[in-house]
């Protein structure tokens, strides 16, 4: 990629830092079960900034049709001007939070980034965590009636999570950017009485084509989960 902002010859080079963390679910999800994570893995192959900004609309999602709600989606989005990136993949513990690594970037306006997830390797995952998938979720669920289900969920998606909003305008000021995952909309339209039989352990998982499996697939491609703020100061 060539960053640069077209005839805008103001640019300057810079670098900042990218980090990933997560934010837990505060409220039961649409089908009345609070989920408690236990675990949350994502592996990242690369984070690129645009200056196109996000016009966020909802248009037909067939899913919608089966109990389910539509995904927010980029509305005639453009990504315009790149503006910065991180290549190296990482394999990143939301729970305890990461640093994705130093954005090769310049000074400009930014309106938005592209998330790319990528099958781990050894070299990302040697503690083998993600299990060869992009993101893997593990936790509890109850129920408003008192069901429970313990669960252990992945997801690979085909693409990448594009049109992710960031506005800023970004010069020389010290800081780093945050990318806060929002587990809440990664849970919220799975409905937990849908996952497997629970395995002689205890633990179910989301057969491919359940309702559960493509709840978690759309909660994970949903640019909303995706929160993204500078923060002043060097990343920790």
């Amino acid at each position: 990629m060539s960053l640069g902002c077209g005839d805008k010859t103001e640019a300057e080079r810079r670098t900042f830092a990218v980090t990933m963390t997560a934010t837990a679910p505060t409220a039961p999800n649409e089908y009345g079960w609070t989920v408690t994570p236990e675990a949350a893995q994502l592996s990242v192959g690369s984070v690129r900034f645009f200056e196109g900004r996000v016009l966020l609309s909802r248009r037909f999602d067939w899913y919608s049709l089966i109990g389910g709600t539509a995904n927010a989606h980029p509305g005639h989005y453009v990504p315009g001007d790149a503006l910065g990136e991180v290549l190296t993949p990482q394999t990143v513990d939301l729970l305890a939070g990461g640093n994705l690594g130093e954005a090769n970037a310049v000074t400009g306006s930014y309106g938005s980034l592209e998330l790319t997830l990528v099958t781990p390797t050894a070299a990302t995952d040697a503690q083998n965590l993600l299990g060869g998938h992009q993101a893997h979720v593990r936790g509890t669920a109850t129920h408003t009636s008192g069901a429970t289900v313990r669960f252990d969920a992945v997801v690979d998606l085909p693409k990448a999570i594009e049109g992710v909003r960031f506005e800023r305008d970004l010069q020389k000021e010290a800081g780093h950017v945050r990318i806060a995952v929002d587990l809440g909309t990664w849970m919220d339209r799975i409905d937990f009485a849908t996952a497997s039989l629970p395995d002689a352990a205890g633990v179910s998982t989301f057969p491919a084509g359940s309702q559960a499996q493509n709840g978690l697939v759309r909660g994970v491609e949903d640019t909303s989960a995706y929160v993204v703020t500078w923060v002043e100061g060097a990343a920790q």
